[in-house]
């Protein structure tokens, strides 16, 4: 175990060196260090060691930290992308095991063809159409901006959670607010992720079912649904969350383009209004925290994986 953590410690310092690398590239384009005298190595020196202190520089937007507005617009992101994972896997995970269990018969046609489809069309494009659809009945607000009503703080940079934190001024009201502005962009990011979702579970779930253990519990009498809910699922899921995990840049990056056309607050808006403007600080920035949550959350889903699948500690071993 403890070899295996530092074998993903070591890739993690040598990524994580490569970004930084490249951030500061940005870094010294947006803001021409031509102009300074010293070599690169020392300029990057003096970069790492202003990031460790937190001194990212400031917006020449608003003059507010860059490091202040990336965190808080990554958060919103989060924040989508875990509504969209949520809503994608009540949709996916039944469809893909009904697939699965069904295989080559006319439902599995129609549940893989669907998923096929999804998957080949281009995410601005799906949520373009969605937001004039839905500007035909206007049940939902398509704008993605809370209602000027309410005065959040923002305490946690997590919206839904701050709208909790005053239900004694607003009640829930703010809450459902906050909800009703997620729904649109959720929905059509959770379209992507319930395509990816669906063509896994079916594929993990078919390897399974061949397995020798499930042929065994059916000569035990166990029924259908015991095999799947005991058997199937336990042994399913940590193949599903391994390659999700490897589409997690993915699915930001789906979810960055879809806050861009529903206008919503987030890392997506955030970089393109700052391009816009010529803000270019915002780059290394978001180099910097996307790239550094990824490699953290595949750290943190890798030790995950080994603690609940014996398969995935079996090849500690046999490495």
């Amino acid at each position: 175990m403890l070899n295996y953590l530092f074998r993903r410690l070591n890739l993690f310092f040598i990524t994580a060196f490569i970004l930084t690398v490249i951030a500061f590239i940005l870094n010294h384009w947006s803001i021409n260090y031509s102009a300074r005298p010293g070599n690169y190595l020392l300029h990057y020196l003096d970069y790492m060691s202003a990031v460790s202190q937190g001194q990212w520089g400031l917006s020449s937007i608003d003059h507010q930290s860059i490091l202040s507005k990336g965190l808080k617009a990554f958060a919103a992101t989060l924040e989508l992308c875990f509504i969209a994972f949520i809503t994608a896997n009540i949709i996916a995970l039944p469809l893909g095991m009904c697939a699965a269990l069904n295989r080559n018969s006319t439902l599995d046609s129609i549940i893989m063809g669907g998923a096929l489809i999804g998957l080949a069309l281009p995410v601005f494009w799906v949520a373009q159409v969605t937001s004039m659809l839905w500007l035909l009945g206007k049940p939902l607000p398509i704008d993605g901006v809370i209602s000027p009503i309410f005065d959040i703080p923002r305490v946690s940079g997590f919206m839904l959670i701050d709208t909790l934190l005053v239900t004694d001024l607003y009640h829930f009201d703010a809450f459902f607010s906050r909800i009703a502005d997620l729904c649109l962009p959720a929905l059509v990011l959770s379209f992507f992720l319930s395509t990816e979702i669906i063509r896994l579970t079916r594929h993990s779930v078919n390897t399974v079912m061949k397995s020798n253990h499930i042929k065994a519990a059916y000569t035990k009498g166990l029924s259908e649904t015991q095999i799947i809910i005991r058997h199937v699922l336990k042994n399913a899921l940590p193949t599903i969350i391994h390659q999700l995990r490897l589409q997690s840049s993915t699915i930001i990056s789906f979810a960055m383009v879809t806050e861009i056309v529903f206008s919503l607050p987030g890392a997506g808006t955030w970089l393109f209004m700052s391009i816009k403007e010529a803000d270019y600080l915002a780059l290394p920035a978001a180099v910097l925290i996307i790239s550094g949550f990824l490699l953290l959350s595949n750290i943190f889903i890798d030790i995950l994986l080994v603690l609940i699948s014996p398969i995935k500690r079996k090849s500690l071993y046999v490495d």
